[in-house]
């Protein structure tokens, strides 16, 4: 541990500068348990996009401290990138949360504001409550707007998939893909235009996850045709959700490539 001497360095004042000494880095790697994760830097860069920032800071301060020495300096970089910018969503989320907490005393009925708390909450891993928030979110959705009642429905699935429970976590995801949520008059003038978009195009993040728990049920035809919809949508699917549909024996890159080769087919002029 500690072999690269800028992640060493970096380290080494990173703990410093927040009164903390090596055996707390010690206890974090021991947690990480990186051994056990087939790619750490590519589920560094899942979390990296996803609600629990205290997860991928923990991960990403394992990775610098396992570094070898001649690791290259961009990944030390990028892991550097990785844990300050975790650190600063946590401590926003420490300094948010009384707050987030105080306006749902003030308004429990509020799904807006239980969803905001759900996500401060989850941030910083504290799952349970989270998912309380999140469950109490959804019995008000007449004050939720689409997106946070997406998302509460994709943190509710999530944490069924972390807890192996991939039919339940598809229903969640597949919820959350189609869930259209009828407009207010002053929502209407606000976003005049955009209906058809919004009542249309599936929600991506759930739509991916989708993909995850077709692949932990072993669902090869029902994968290849989500992924296809994935394709027509949004292009080429994300490392982490190809990597995982690679051990289902499909190749999401072959399928993108032939999906854009025949759309390229069918919009040629005729001879």
């Amino acid at each position: 541990m500690l072999e690269n001497r800028w992640s060493r360095e970096y380290l080494k004042g990173f703990f410093q500068s927040s009164g903390k000494t090596t055996d707390d880095l010690q206890d974090i790697v021991s947690t990480a348990a990186l051994d056990d994760i087939e790619d750490p830097l590519l589920e560094i860069e899942f979390l990296r996009q996803g609600g629990s920032a205290i997860k991928c800071f923990n991960l990403a301060l394992a990775a610098l401290a396992q570094c070898s020495e001649d690791a290259p300096l961009s990944l030390v970089a990028e892991l550097v990138e990785t844990v300050e910018e975790c650190n600063a969503k946590l401590l926003n989320a420490g300094e948010e949360l009384p707050k987030l907490k105080q306006a749902v005393e003030e308004d429990p009925n509020n799904g807006e504001k239980l969803a905001k708390l759900g996500f401060g909450l989850y941030a910083l891993d504290e799952r349970e409550a989270a998912l309380t928030a999140f469950t109490k979110a959804l019995e008000h959705p007449d004050t939720l707007c689409i997106h946070c009642h997406r998302d509460c429905l994709v943190n509710i699935g999530w944490d069924h998939y972390l807890c192996g429970e991939y039919e339940q976590a598809l229903g969640w995801f597949e919820h959350a893909c189609r869930l259209k949520q009828p407009r207010t008059q002053i929502e209407d003038e606000k976003h005049r235009g955009e209906r058809s978009a919004i009542d249309e195009v599936p929600y991506k993040l759930a739509l991916e996850n989708v993909l995850l728990a077709l692949v932990k049920l072993g669902r090869l035809t029902d994968a290849t045709a989500r992924l296809q919809e994935y394709h027509d949508w949004f292009g080429r699917l994300p490392s982490y959700e190809s990597r995982a549909l690679e051990k289902l024996g499909l190749q999401p890159d072959v399928i993108f490539i032939g999906s854009r080769t025949r759309n390229l087919a069918d919009e040629a002029p005729a001879p």
